[in-house]
């Protein structure tokens, strides 16, 4: 499984971060969408400001 990993920060507090995580068909595939899936993400959420994106193929890291 290959995982589309979205790293988005408060515009106005820009240490308050979070990753959005969602699967993606494979690793070209998020490759090759990964600049409009954040697009889009930010269009929807502008209270945010992206930090960075990855695809990370394996199984998602659990949240401590």
């Amino acid at each position: 499984m290959v995982y589309f990993i979205l790293l988005a920060c408060l515009a106005a507090s820009p240490e308050l971060c979070r990753e959005e995580r969602s699967p993606i068909e494979n690793s070209l595939s998020c490759i090759m969408q990964g600049e409009l899936i954040a697009a889009k993400w930010l269009e929807e959420h502008p209270k945010w400001m992206l930090r960075g994106w990855q695809c990370r193929s394996g199984a998602p890291e659990k949240s401590t």
